[in-house]
């Protein structure tokens, strides 16, 4: 069954461009306090500029922030040290 669709219509419509360099995107849960930061991170990304970690704090405050927002996670410090790794290591 074909909707009552007019063919001139359809001719006129533009496709929408994504602004993200790196395709599809999704919706994520990320606390409001670290939102904007974290967007900007992406961006960064998305755009391939190197990302400037000298401002991030170190793996046990990171850690700390986080027991404190998420009280059951278990992430542990390695963890954080190694993500800090790979942000500053592979994105530099």
């Amino acid at each position: 069954m074909r909707k009552n669709i007019n063919d001139a219509s359809l001719a006129n419509l533009k496709h929408y461009e994504g602004k993200w360099k790196h395709g599809q995107t999704r919706t994520i849960r990320v606390p409001i306090a670290l939102a904007d930061r974290v967007l900007a991170l992406a961006r960064q990304l998305d755009s391939r500029e190197s990302l400037d970690t000298s401002d991030l704090p170190d793996a046990a405050t990171l850690l700390n922030q986080l027991k404190a927002k998420r009280k059951k996670s278990k992430c542990v410090l390695a963890d954080v040290e190694a993500i800090l790794d790979m942000l500053g290591g592979s994105l530099s």
